[in-house]
């Protein structure tokens, strides 16, 4: 059997307020199945670009990469191939938006408490990303600063 290899960037995207996290999901079909943002890295376009790229587009917010968390590979089919995902993951730092600006390829994008999104998500890997964040955060915690809105033209920018 014939194998087609892809190759996505993604981001866990994180606010803080105060102590507490919270981070963006997508949501498709119904029942909802949640997941982390991710895509196809177009021509040209660097993991980092597409990360951003596809967290803006799936979410509706603009976010900026504060570390990159893992690689994660998968297989599924579809159309009757056989394909192997590679999806590199970064955490990110929210900075605008609004999740309701999502595109048509998600049916829904929303805030969930980081705990929260663990368990929401349908994916084992995807919930070893939030794992790998919150050690990540727990380490690090003084360095993320609390979440404030970004104007939108200081966001388009980065």
């Amino acid at each position: 059997m014939r194998i087609k290899f892809e190759t996505s960037a993604g981001g866990l995207v994180i606010r803080r307020r105060g102590q507490a996290y919270s981070c963006l999901l997508i949501g498709r079909g119904t029942p909802r199945v949640w997941s982390l943002p991710k895509g196809h890295v177009e021509p040209r376009e660097t993991m980092e670009q597409a990360g951003i790229r596809e967290v803006r587009e799936e979410t509706g917010c603009w976010a900026e990469i504060i570390t990159k968390l893992s690689e994660i590979s998968y297989y599924f089919f579809q159309n009757r191939a056989k394909h192997k995902k590679a999806v590199t993951f970064y955490l990110m730092r929210y900075l605008s938006g609004d999740t309701e600006n999502h595109d048509h390829e998600v049916d829904e994008a929303a805030w969930f408490p980081l705990q929260a999104a663990k368990r929401t998500l349908k994916y084992v890997n995807e919930k070893r990303v939030v794992d790998l964040a919150l050690e990540y955060l727990e380490r690090e915690r003084p360095l993320i600063p609390e979440s404030v809105q970004v104007p939108q033209a200081a966001a388009e920018q980065r």
